[in-house]
């Protein structure tokens, strides 16, 4: 004869019921939601969201091009690299990029030897000295980004803007232009979103945004022509065939592995549905088979508690100057004291302090002084912009060298 569930482990279960079909409703629902704002989320292959780059990558393929995905590292790059481009879209521009959207300094000189062979790069996004060891972009910090949508007109005659003599962009940053070697193709009012210049035997492109080639910005004014002109010029004479166009998903997070594929299937909410269930199975069955422990109770004077307490404060009284104003101030701490200076000293003597003692060739870094400290002084700073403010930061921190990144000191 069976033995009977207790009416208490059969309440259990039908919680744990009840929590399964909540997920599983959930799942159906929200899964299928993707962000429909234009210019936000990554622009992978793999998305057909707004913001998404599939409809381009697969367009490539219908014309006759040999469009592949790319999800190896930089170092797997092809050794003769002649008729093949590569779009890279750094991810770490947009919601959810980590420090994997940043290459090490092996990836970076894989990318710069297949330029140097012959090969060509698509490059958007800012940081294009960390990618290809040149070149910095200003950012434009506002929080809508749809707001910076703008129609750019071509600049110089050129293969590439041949068929496109006005182009529709994002304008999440403005390239400063280093050295003679870049010409910008798009621009206007002294502002240029596109640029190009030779190393060697290839080329590099760069675009503030991926507008040209998202789901959404292929269709706007000129940005359709722009994107097949830049393709065509990689072996104008040669047919679609003879020409390779790989899509970085490397940086993106995509690295090839099973699991990658899995995470872009029902896979997961499966696997975390069955642990749900598995959890409440063994509640039910063993919950009191342990030992009776009295439950640990957390100190009041815990340093979390302390943050946790802190974070809300901020939030609350929306302080988001007061945050950049503790970044900015131990910034310049490190600074002045690694450099030997005054700690009265002026954002424009500090700027140029850092260019003669350290060798610090890139514009923009006083650019960020002045953003820091003029969001010190508001009273009410929106949060994203004080989160973008305090990246830029630490990210001149691990350039400078006052700290390393968190992947360096894993090693």
């Amino acid at each position: 004869m069976p033995a009977s569930i207790d009416p208490g482990d059969r309440k259990l279960l039908l919680i744990a019921g009840a929590i399964l079909a909540f997920l599983i409703a959930v799942t159906i629902i929200f899964s299928p939601m993707q962000d429909e704002k234009e210019g936000q989320g990554v622009p992978t292959t793999y998305s057909t969201a707004s913001g998404g780059a599939q409809a381009a990558y697969l367009l490539l393929g219908e014309l006759g091009y040999r469009s592949e995905r790319w999800e190896q590292p930089p170092t797997e790059l092809p050794a003769n690299p002649q008729g093949t481009i590569l779009i890279v879209v750094s991810g770490a521009n947009f919601p959810g990029g980590t420090s994997e959207s940043f290459p090490e300094k092996g990836e970076r000189e894989a990318l710069l030897r297949f330029v140097s062979a012959g090969g060509w790069i698509i490059y958007s996004g800012n940081f294009p000295f960390l990618f290809l060891g040149t070149g910095n972009v200003t950012p434009h910090w506002k929080a809508d980004l749809a707001s910076l949508i703008h129609g750019y007109d071509a600049l110089v005659p050129s293969a590439l803007t041949r068929d496109a003599p006005k182009i529709t962009m994002l304008g999440s940053g403005q390239w400063d232009l280093s050295d003679g070697n870049q010409v910008p193709l798009y621009g206007n009012a002294g502002e240029a979103v596109a640029v190009t210049w030779k190393l060697e035997k290839g080329r590099v492109i760069w675009w503030a945004a991926p507008t040209p080639i998202t789901n959404a910005g292929i269709t706007r004014d000129g940005n359709l022509a722009f994107f097949l002109d830049c393709i065509q010029a990689v072996r104008p004479v040669a047919s679609p065939g003879e020409t390779t166009v790989l899509w970085d998903e490397y940086f993106h997070g995509y690295r090839g592995s099973l699991w990658d594929y899995f995470k872009k299937t029902p896979v997961p909410w499966a696997l975390y549905q069955l642990a749900l269930v598995s959890v409440f199975v063994l509640l039910a069955f063993s919950r009191r088979s342990g030992p009776l422990v009295t439950p640990a109770t957390e100190s009041r004077l815990s340093p979390l508690e302390f943050v946790d307490t802190l974070g809300d404060l901020y939030r609350r009284a929306r302080a988001g100057s007061a945050a950049v104003r503790v970044a900015y101030q131990r910034f310049r701490t490190l600074l002045v004291r690694r450099l030997g200076l005054s700690s009265s000293i002026s954002n424009v003597q500090l700027d140029a302090a850092v260019r003669e003692r350290l060798g610090w060739k890139q514009p923009g870094f006083i650019n960020t002084l002045q953003l820091a400290e003029t969001a010190v002084r508001q009273t009410d700073i929106p949060g994203s912009e004080a989160l973008k403010i305090v990246q830029a930061l630490e990210h001149y921190e691990v350039l400078f060298g006052l700290k390393t990144r968190p992947v360096e000191e894993k090693r």
